[in-house]
């Protein structure tokens, strides 16, 4: 017994040591810090680095996202868990479905404070979201949604994943419950500590292409099968989780870019048998010569037998959609796509078979489902979602990812979670600012990733890009995305490029896209009210500044601003009153102080209170004998 129990000893010594001295902690979700001096509770950047290595890949990164560390009874907080769609990739700020949610429900129930945190991480599935599940309970959500199941296969831990601790389920959850130890901890740094650097090439590599194993997985196939087992199990832990909790689950369902998407790979019959495989080409060929000539009926007849002879090719579900689809068969045509997207076996795209377990599983623990796949369906051309709201293979583009946001508000909506009565009937618009700048960052990142595998594999040209919109945007897109990494300055940036060519309200259109990620900025206002300024609109100006007033309180030149845009009104009475304000505020130097006082004598000159104009001259003249618009002032109205 002494020999077996002294090694344990030793071990439970060491793990109560290393926590004693706080050495090989493992990364926390969530951390504790100071903002605009009041505690918050912060989301950690790194957390990703309990599952990669980053000698092997690049981390992905959570945004540093904060919310209260008190929440008062009005708050309402969510969190949002999933993988790089629930991140917004290739998007970011205003564009992701968190941020769309949070502003919809803010217009929706205006009496109640909306917290919506953005927990999506790429290259993560059920297994992250399980991990993470206990951190988020602590924090006490009113409300966790669920959006995962894409990555199921190369996300970290995933079966077909170069991050992998085997492909046992629960093998890989106890793993993950291991590393609570900071014993394991240790042992992991040591790992990655003697690993040797990998050959990234973050200019032309993909996070895509370094995560994967690499393999094609056949539908319905044992590995198939043992994956779509674990995602059954991880819901199943983390629904139950949260019941246990009193927390309640809404989960969407997954949807994919069908129409637009030819499968990323194929898994043919003919790979074994020489025959059929000269067979299917020969047919193969005919169809696309049928193709070329426009023959759609004779191209889908040769389109069913290459079906017939090889139904696991998902190229010859695909062809045969495109066919339909061109004929105007649209059921058809959504019933052939989807079924070459679930035999794709390079398996970045969920199969129909992960939302039949989603809804079943979420049916039967009592969560709510907000089906974001038919939400896709209904608003997309024939009822098959593609280009039109999904940039690349399943990544939605900002009208997609309002389309997300529109889905779990309408859920949020349906299930009487918020105990308040809505603002009207039915989800508002979404007021939020997306510019052309936002299309061009995100779309800079689908064009790299496009020219990468599994799409393609050749060097990026960046020269070869076409702008979404406006041609200078995609300039400042890749200044940020390679140089700066600084979203605001991007959008300050573009809005100066608009302001030079005299385009102001599209100016005002990068202020309103960073006004909208930070509410409680003045920054965005005052340069919005400048904007109004340069177009001469008054009384917008005006009303800008009085907005930013509330956001600071560093009030002086906005005082003064408002007082010369009051002015310009002839709403004098207002202007002095400003304008006083300014002069006493601390933040004024003492030029701007003097220039201050001197347009107080001109109102006062203006609205025939001389006596008062007089002493204010003086003033200026008492501290600054030589001030010579004052004097040419003095000598104008008072020395005649």
């Amino acid at each position: 017994m002494v020999l077996l129990l002294t090694p344990l000893l030793l071990l439970v010594l060491l793990e109560l040591s290393l926590r004693l001295f706080n050495l090989f902690p493992r990364e926390p979700l969530f951390v504790e810090a100071v903002q605009e001096g009041r505690e918050v509770i912060q989301l950690n950047p790194d957390v990703a680095r309990r599952y990669f290595n980053p000698k092997k890949v690049v981390v992905p990164n959570l945004y540093p996202e904060t919310f209260s560390r008190t929440r008062t009874e009005n708050t309402f907080r969510i969190f949002c868990l999933g993988g790089s769609t629930t991140a917004g990739f290739p998007f970011e700020f205003q564009v992701p479905f968190p941020a769309r949610l949070k502003n919809l429900l803010a217009s929706q129930y205006p009496r109640r404070r909306f917290e919506v945190i953005n927990l999506g991480l790429s290259a993560v599935n059920s297994f992250t979201v399980l991990d993470f599940i206990p951190e988020v309970l602590e924090q006490k959500p009113d409300l966790i949604l669920l959006y995962m199941g894409h990555n199921e296969f190369y996300g970290a831990y995933g079966s077909a994943s170069a991050v992998t601790a085997g492909r046992s389920g629960a093998l890989i959850r106890f793993y993950l419950g291991l590393q609570r130890l900071r014993l394991v901890q240790m042992v992991r740094a040591a790992v990655i500590a003697a690993t040797p650097a990998g050959q990234q090439d973050p200019e032309n590599s993909t996070l895509m292409e370094q995560i994967a194993a690499g393999g094609s997985i056949a539908f319905r196939s044992a590995q198939y099968e043992l994956t779509l087992d674990n995602y059954r199990r991880n819901l199943e832990l983390i629904l139950r989780k949260c019941r246990r909790a009193g927390v309640p689950v809404i989960a969407g369902t997954l949807v994919s870019n069908l129409k637009d998407q030819p499968p990323l790979g194929s898994i043919s019959r003919g790979e074994s048998d020489p025959a059929l495989s000269h067979k299917i080409g020969e047919l193969a060929a005919r169809c696309d010569g049928l193709l070329e000539q426009e023959e759609f009926i004779r191209a889908l007849v040769v389109a069913h037998e290459l079906i017939a002879l090889d139904s696991l090719n998902a190229s010859h579900w695909y062809r045969a959609g495109r066919i339909q689809l061109a004929l105007g068969d649209s059921l058809a045509a959504l019933e052939s796509l989807t079924e070459a997207k679930d035999r794709d076996p390079v398996r970045f795209r969920a199969s129909e078979d992960f939302n039949h377990v989603l809804t079943a599983v979420a049916r039967a623990d009592g969560a709510g489902l907000a089906d974001i796949r038919q939400l896709f369906a209904l608003a997309s051309p024939g009822g098959i979602p593609g280009a039109e709201l999904i940039c690349d293979h399943l990544h939605p583009n900002p009208g997609g990812y309002l389309l997300m946001a529109r889905g779990f508000a309408r859920e949020i909506g349906k299930s009487s979670l918020v105990q308040t009565r809505p603002a009207g009937d039915g989800i508002p618009e979404n007021p939020v600012a997306v510019t052309d700048l936002d299309w061009d960052i995100g779309l800079l990142r689908v064009y790299k990733l496009k020219h990468r595998w599994p799409f393609a594999d050749r060097k990026v040209d960046w020269s070869l890009y076409k702008p979404h919109g406006e041609t200078a945007a995609a300039g400042v897109a890749l200044d940020y995305l390679f140089n700066h990494h600084n979203w605001v300055q991007a959008h300050y940036a573009m809005a100066d490029t608009l302001s030079r060519r005299g385009e102001h309200e599209k100016a005002r259109g990068e202020y309103q896209a960073v006004l909208a990620c930070y509410p409680e900025q003045p920054q965005p206002l005052l340069k919005m009210a400048q904007s109004y300024e340069a177009d001469a609109e008054w009384g917008e100006a005006e009303k800008t500044l009085q907005a930013a007033l509330q956001l600071t309180e560093k009030k002086g030149m906005i005082y003064y601003r408002l007082a010369l845009v009051q002015s310009r009104q002839k709403k004098l009475a207002a202007a002095i009153q400003n304008i006083q304000h300014a002069i006493i505020s601390p933040e004024l130097s003492p030029e701007q102080r003097t220039a201050a006082k001197y347009d107080l004598a001109l109102f006062f000159i203006a609205v025939k209170r001389m006596e008062y104009a007089g002493e204010v001259l003086a003033d200026i003249l008492g501290e600054y004998p030589g001030y010579g618009p004052a004097l040419d002032l003095k000598r104008k109205y008072f020395d005649n």
